[in-house]
């Protein structure tokens, strides 16, 4: 029983994510996507990031946190 409760959860989380990350325009979710949604340790870096996009590491940074808040409150929404 707990096992297939953890499977729901699990389920349920990811659905949250992919709604939340729909949520996100185009650069927010690429954003997310190498900081945060790489597998395999090889999470961009601001710097990586601030040159594939030509925006400076702190604005870079501010992106990533209000993506971060957008996604927070829509999964909240969701629960």
């Amino acid at each position: 029983m707990q096992i297939l409760e953890r499977e729901e959860t699990a389920r349920n989380r990811s659905v949250g994510l992919q709604r939340a990350m729909a949520k996100l325009d185009d650069r927010s979710r690429r954003i997310i996507e190498a900081r945060w949604l790489k597998g395999g340790g090889s999470r961009a870096t601001l710097q990586e990031l601030a040159t594939s996009t030509e925006c400076p590491p702190r604005r870079i940074r501010q992106i990533e946190s209000k993506a971060i808040k957008t996604m927070r409150s829509q999964m909240a929404m969701a629960a």
